[in-house]
């Protein structure tokens, strides 16, 4: 594998505080889900309704999430990122309310989707922020530790979700994120500052977004790169709406000790954008993508083993998994720099096609899991196990580290 070359040039030193704005709007985002994943088995009873309808919860908001950076992106480019980004979070807050308020497992569906369409802002405006604001080692580094801090919400997320289930309800943990999202929209407001330098009056005519969008789709190297994180989210959705049914109704483990299960696969991924940064510098972008590659594929294809043998305990499971974070936590932090690297559009239309690819896949992956629900861990399985095979085989083929930056 060549090396690519690296960006030389240097930028101002940024404030710390910047970055720790952007990591508190992705912990709110991500604590929208995962604070309430224990109480997904519950809300059959609850609702009086199905698995695979409880499961559309996940599936839709992921949907909603990816198909709405579509629009955010260029209009990012047109407004600025820090308007777009206070106008998401204000949908974001009505949404989570509305979430809290649901009376029908089609009202929460129908909330979840909006709240995926709004909390999707920051995703888009994160990415653009980050790579305007850095040269690629510095892109690179930040999104590890970025990985590293946003890594503690998915793990304190479940942990604190099925206490509170189990203490409040599981109301409670979408009333914990409008008081989150309060907090994060004054930091916004006071401490974000605009980072796009020249608006493009252009970039929200229909026109121009129909030929922006299918210009990154022919830009080979760019969805090379886009696609390769979206598979591997993929299966990482797949894991999220799944575990939780494998875990509590199939393995019986108490739906306040789930969290801890859940935790022990985030903090591989913690470990995963450790290595990164320190490795930044050392080996080449493509160098650690290709290693997080390799360790997801392991990790699907351990669990396909256990469950094939018939072996799978929780703890085992968990086991196979701790693979599979290291892997993601790689991929997540190399991926998305190389992309825009590549990208020859502007960077809000690359960030809105990465993240809309990226939870279009997780969509895609969460939807394969409750279609195929039948109470084993065999799809999930499927899904993982898959996902690496396919990441893998993509970047290996394509080999998109010849492609030097735009």
């Amino acid at each position: 594998m060549t090396s690519t070359t690296q960006q030389s040039h240097s930028k101002p030193a940024v404030p710390i505080l910047i970055p720790a704005v952007l990591i508190a709007a992705t912990s709110a985002s991500i604590l929208s889900t995962d604070l309430y994943t224990p109480s997904l088995p519950h809300l059959q009873e609850i609702f009086n309704t199905s698995a695979d309808r409880v499961q559309l919860t996940m599936s839709l908001n992921l949907a909603g999430f990816a198909l709405a950076q579509l629009f955010y992106g260029p209009l990012s480019d047109r407004v600025g990122r820090r308007p777009v980004l206070l106008a998401g979070m204000v949908g974001f807050f009505l949404a989570s309310i509305g979430c809290a308020l649901a009376t029908s497992v089609e009202v929460l569906i129908v909330a979840r989707a909006f709240q995926g369409m709004t909390a999707c802002a920051e995703a888009v405006v994160g990415y653009a922020v980050i790579r305007e604001l850095y040269n690629e080692a510095g892109a690179v580094k930040v999104l590890g530790a970025y990985g590293m801090a946003i890594a503690l919400a998915p793990a304190v997320g479940p942990v604190l979700g099925g206490y509170m289930h189990v203490w409040f309800g599981w109301r409670s943990n979408f009333i914990l994120v409008v008081g989150l999202i309060v907090v994060v929209m004054t930091l916004i407001w006071r401490f974000l500052p605009e980072t796009l330098e020249k608006p493009n009056p252009d970039a929200i005519r229909p026109s121009r977004l129909i030929s922006g969008y299918l210009g990154l789709l022919r830009d080979g190297p760019f969805m090379t790169y886009v696609l390769i994180s979206g598979i591997v989210l993929g299966g990482l959705f797949a894991l999220i709406t799944a575990f939780p049914f494998v875990f509590i109704e199939r393995m019986n483990v108490p739906t306040e000790q789930y969290g801890y299960y859940s935790a022990a696969i985030v903090v591989a991924y913690f470990v995963g954008s450790l290595a990164v940064n320190r490795a930044a510098g050392h080996f080449t972008s493509d160098q650690l993508l290709g290693a997080g590659l390799l360790l997801c594929m392991l990790g699907g294809l351990s669990l396909a083993a256990l469950v094939i043998a018939g072996l799978e305990t929780p703890m085992r499971i968990t086991a196979t998994q701790l693979l599979f974070g290291v892997g993601l936590g790689l991929i997540m932090a190399t991926a998305p720099v190389r992309a825009f690297d590549v990208c020859r559009a502007g960077h809000g239309y690359a960030a809105a096609m990465l993240g809309a690819v990226e939870m279009s896949c997780g969509a895609l992956g969460a939807l394969l899991v409750g279609v195929l629900h039948d109470g084993t861990a065999m799809p999930v399985t499927v899904a993982l196990a898959g996902s690496g095979l396919v990441a893998a085989a993509l970047f290996f083929a394509k080999r998109p580290w010849r492609f030097r930056p735009a």
